[in-house]
């Protein structure tokens, strides 16, 4: 079967009462990410919490400052916070992770 054609279903939200979330808010998916966020209105000010992982875990990533766009935070847990794209993208590109060949 070539699933090359066959469009990606976006994660499900993750519920403010699964036990791996501690923001206590529903975690929204970022499409073809492992990423979940949920925007904040903390005391210091609007925040964007962001999580890496599924429904069974997850890893607390970063407590940014403001209401970031969805669409923002895979570039910034990469580019900002140098997470590896193999490990934030659903499919990762052809060829990642590259592992490096031991020298003689």
């Amino acid at each position: 079967m070539d699933h090359s054609t066959v469009p990606s279903v976006p994660p499900n939200p993750i519920h403010a009462t699964n036990a791996w979330n501690s923001t206590g808010r529903n975690l929204l998916p970022v499409p073809d990410t492992r990423l979940f966020f949920c925007h904040v209105d903390a005391l210091s000010g609007p925040r964007t919490y962001v999580m890496l992982g599924n429904q069974q875990h997850l890893t607390f990533v970063a407590d940014l400052d403001g209401h970031v766009p969805s669409d923002a935070l895979r570039s910034i847990v990469i580019e900002q916070l140098g997470l590896y794209p193999h490990l934030v993208d659903v499919e990762p590109a052809p060829g990642l992770p590259r592992v490096r060949s031991e020298r003689p």
